[in-house]
């Protein structure tokens, strides 16, 4: 379809420069051979824009030049079409861009014509104007059908926009026209949904729920029709501004619950707000409802075309004189069967869909009747009603009310006002939007001027300030048209004093802070300097802030946590109390405002920081994995906010992992433990067989004193196991360790009981079952964290506790170390004399392993007492065992431990060989036993020389 589009241009003497400049010659006769040229080049540059009509692209504007017109294209190429050099201009230069306006008039070059577009009935297009023979404007006069001449002269190239065609006329050097149709945006649209729609204050409600009578989307509406005709006229307080309007005796007019629709388009790329709109039903038949010029909708995006393909679509009553009645009107949104006027249960609302030039959207609009009733006006929010309409005064003619807002307030100097934020948009709406007209916001030209307020429909901006010293309040004029159910209108005008705020300095963020809960308490507070927002400020301002700030306040908020996403406001949350219930204190008690000297403020001017003192009091329902932030407001003596600090902060506590760091000497570097079991003083006796156990502390670094730092509130840590050999609870051999908790009586050894509840981590002990010791040696079992709370108070998460999860195997010091001769070899030499003592200093014996700790084979009272290993050795008769291998060759007479008290004397173990000829060897067997019921054995060779 769009190769006709530019085939007719080919037969203009139409020139297209290197740069997509199309030149047209009206005095070609003195060169002929240059209009040959160019018409040569013509054929190529059309060749080229051809290809991006074939390839999608279209017309995105259309723009005079001083020779003539420039199309650009949704590519960002364009074309300058002109009148050649010596080409003659029309009345209004050298191109012609035709509009129509909102009510449906032309115009040229922005300017009315008086002339009003004409459509084809069944197709509802525009019928486009002509150029004729005389060089004129035709335009299809809407009375008779037929073209007629304008006082217009048309320029040699003008562009007509209607219908998303864009319709090209060129007068050719002969006299003739050529015309090209160009696609626009309108002709690129491929989806057109209606999605919601937007009310006064903007708010939008989403087309989400189809109407369940007829599968529509629905919007209010209300029908009004004039009993009488009713003018009217606001001004302001001098006169000087004038608004009047009037509505003719059975003028018939619909109003709307929605400002805006809100519709998508694809591509989502198109510019909407360049595509003229309409409803109509499906018999092509306009609804009594305007549509103005769509925009991007800002509350997505902030842009000129809108990314996501969502457009705002303004909507207004069309005021129709031509109906005869109520029920005529009404008959427009509904099927009126009974013919009354009146939705009857078995009758369907009309469907209307959204009409570009060139697409036309699904048909699901449809309009609901409400009755009319009394409307109540606000400013920003529900807080700040105007009069309600109850209590509208009567004034003058009977169509005139009014109201203002006098009511009571401490400050003498104003009357009561609303208090406004420099630069923010202030919107004016209703409770019941169906039963409004028309509206109109009226300022005093003074105010308006000194003040900066810009109007727009039903919002308006104070935008600088006139007396910054006492900001007196001024009046807002906000006049409005409510239609009554039988068939009047009140004219109405509410005064309202808006005051606006006195605002030194922008809000300031503070550097963020990271805070761990400090385990003392006394210490659990941070602070933050002011200096950033002072610095924000310049001299004058800083000046000004120290003479007007009087009071402060702050809230506490945790960021996006609201149902919407906004910012939740924690002000009054409790704070954690005694007992682990919520305390009488709120969380904006833990922030106050300090002076440089870190003591509280009495007056606003002094602050210098802004405290948190969470005291351990931070609640335990506000998450660690959450932001936070304090806003502090300093004010002025009317409440006016002059500036801002905001903090920034979270809150956590320390890793449960920094409470559990591991002993290398123990892990390794995994979570896999080997512990070698000692006896204390708290061991449990099994008989005359001590429990294997194991005092955890010791996996760890400096357990104890990290759960309860000097000075600081203990953590709660507690370890449990299942008591299964690698924590399988489908082990055969069943639960045979569990977990004792330390006692330290008088009593040595104390008796303890393993078990498999929590334990405190500061006194847990890992224990075999009585007669268990074989059955734990050397095995795997599994140690949680069953409880954890930092202070006593913040409770570690399941993943947390999971991380800690270790094991432990148990292993006797003694069965796992080494028994040698004093070179680490398993070799002594002895002489063949009848007897011989081999003293301790010729045996080397360790714990754990080679690399363990050395103690004696023949100790001396005093040195058993004198170190644990010891404790951990069972001795028969106070001495460990030796045997000979073969008696026949070498007999162990003796074994006596070091003597205290005799120099030199050390313990021995005495051998005799047997009657040797030769040099021989004979072995003797070291055992030590622990009192685990373990032993460590080793053979020594004896060599025996002659």
């Amino acid at each position: 379809m769009n190769k006709k589009f530019l085939s007719a241009i080919l037969f203009g003497a139409l020139m297209v420069s290197s740069t997509g400049t199309f030149v047209s010659c009206k005095d070609y006769d003195d060169d002929i051979d240059r209009i040959d040229k160019e018409l040569t080049d013509l054929k190529s540059q059309i060749a080229a824009l051809q290809s991006k009509i074939d390839a999608g692209k279209y017309i995105t504007s259309v723009d005079k030049t001083d020779k003539g017109l420039t199309f650009t294209l949704n590519d960002g190429s364009s074309y300058e079409v002109t009148n050649g050099v010596d080409g003659e201009k029309g009345e209004k230069g050298d191109g012609n861009k035709l509009t129509i306006d909102k009510d449906g008039q032309w115009l040229i070059d922005d300017e009315p014509t008086g002339w009003y577009c004409a459509k084809k009935g069944e197709t509802a297009t525009v019928i486009v104007p002509e150029v004729g023979a005389d060089g004129y404007w035709y335009f299809v006069n809407k009375e008779t059908g037929k073209l007629e001449k304008s006082t217009y002269k048309a320029a040699p190239v003008s562009a007509v926009e209607a219908d998303g065609i864009c319709t090209l006329t060129v007068v050719n050097p002969d006299g003739t026209t050529t015309v090209v149709k160009l696609p626009t945006t309108a002709a690129s649209i491929t989806e057109l949904e209606i999605v919601g729609y937007l009310n006064a204050e903007g708010v939008f409600t989403a087309f989400s729920d189809k109407g369940s009578a007829d599968n529509k989307y629905e919007m209010n509406s209300s029908a009004f029709w004039a009993n009488k005709k009713y003018e009217w006229e606001w001004k302001d307080k001098d006169g000087s501004q004038k608004i009047s309007g009037s509505i003719a005796e059975k003028t018939a007019l619909v109003s709307l619950e929605g400002a805006s629709l809100v519709v998508r388009v694809a591509p989502a790329s198109a510019d909407l707000s360049t595509v003229s709109m309409n409803l109509i039903n499906s018999q092509l038949k306009e609804a009594p409802i305007a549509l103005g010029a769509a925009t991007a909708y800002k509350g997505l995006v902030a842009r000129d075309a809108s990314a996501n393909g969502l457009w705002s679509v303004p909507m207004s009553s069309e005021v129709l004189s031509s109906v005869g009645s109520l029920k005529a009107l009404k008959q427009n949104f509904f099927i009126d069967k009974n013919d009354n006027g009146i939705k009857d249960s078995d009758e369907k609302n009309i469907a209307f869909a959204l009409k570009t030039p060139s697409f036309l959207s699904n048909y699901n609009l449809a309009f609901n009747n409400i009755e009319l009733k009394a409307a109540n006006a606000f400013i920003n929010d529900k807080d700040h009603a105007l009069v309600a309409d109850a209590n509208l005064i009567q004034k003058g003619n009977t169509i005139y009310y009014t109201g203002e807002n006098i009511g009571t307030n401490n400050d003498s100097e104003d009357k009561s006002y609303i208090s406004v934020k420099q630069g923010a948009i202030n919107t004016f709406y209703f409770d019941v939007p169906t039963s409004i007209y028309k509206s109109q916001i009226i300022v005093d030209e003074f105010e308006k001027q000194n003040w900066g307020v810009e109007i727009e429909g039903n919002t308006f901006t104070v935008n600088k300030y006139f007396d910054k010293a006492t900001i007196p309040s001024f009046p807002v004029y906000f006049n409005y048209i409510e239609l009554v159910n039988d068939g009047s209108v009140k004219s109405v005008t509410q005064t309202v004093y808006i005051r606006l705020e006195r605002s030194i300095s922008a809000g300031v963020t503070l550097d963020a802070k990271a805070w761990t809960i400090n385990a003392v308490k006394n210490k659990d507070n941070f602070t933050a300097p002011l200096k950033k927002m002072y610095d924000a400020m310049s001299a004058e301002e800083l000046i000004n802030w120290k003479e007007f700030v009087k009071n402060y306040d702050y809230e506490v908020y945790q960021v996006g946590t609201n149902a919407d996403g906004s910012d939740k406001k924690i002000s009054d949350y409790k704070q954690y109390g005694t007992n682990g219930e919520n305390g009488s204190n709120k969380i904006k008690d833990m922030v106050s405002l300090v002076k440089s000297n870190g003591e509280n403020i009495t007056n606003a001017v002094d602050a210098a920081s802004i405290k948190v003192n969470l005291n351990q009091e931070w609640p335990t329902n506000l998450a660690f994995d959450k932001e936070y932030y304090v806003l502090v407001s300093f004010k002025d003596s009317k409440g006016d906010v002059l500036s801002t600090a905001k903090l920034p902060f979270t809150v956590g506590i320390p890793a449960l992992s920094t409470f559990l760091v591991k002993q290398q000497g123990v892990f390794n570097g995994t979570n896999d433990g080997t512990a070698y079991i000692f006896s204390q003083a708290y061991n449990v006796k099994d008989n005359d067989v001590i429990a294997m156990q194991y005092d955890l502390t010791y996996g760890f670094v400096k357990l104890a004193e990290k759960l309860q730092p000097k000075d600081a509130t203990a953590t709660t840590l507690k370890f449990k196991t299942n008591g299964y050999i690698n924590g399988d609870d489908k082990n055969a051999e069943g639960q045979i360790a569990g977990i004792a908790e330390m006692k330290i009586t008088s009593t040595t050894p104390v008796e303890l009981t393993p078990g498999y509840t929590a334990i405190d981590a500061s006194k847990a002990i890992l224990m075999a079952q009585k007669g268990k010791n074989g059955k734990v040696y050397g095995q795997k079992f599994v140690i949680e964290v069953a409880e954890a709370k930092y202070v006593g108070k913040y409770a570690y998460s399941n993943d947390d506790k999971k991380a800690q999860k270790f094991t432990i195997t148990m292993k006797s010091p003694i069965k796992e170390g080494s028994i040698s001769a004093a070179d680490g070899s398993k070799t002594i030499s002895i002489d063949a004399t009848d007897q011989q003592k081999i003293v301790e200093s010729k045996f080397l014996a360790k714990t754990y392993s080679t690399a363990g700790t050395k103690y004696q084979l023949f100790p001396s009272d005093a040195t058993k007492n004198g170190s644990s290993i010891y404790s951990w050795i069972k001795y028969t008769g106070g001495k460990i065992t030796i045997t000979p291998k073969d008696d026949k060759v070498l007999k162990v007479k003796e074994i006596q431990n070091t003597t205290e008290g005799k120099e030199g004397f050390e313990g021995y173990v005495k051998v005799e060989p047997v009657n040797p000829a030769y040099d021989t060897t004979g072995d003797i067997t070291v055992t030590v036993n622990d009192v685990w019921g373990f032993s460590i054995s080793q053979d020594i060779t004896i060599n025996i020389k002659r």
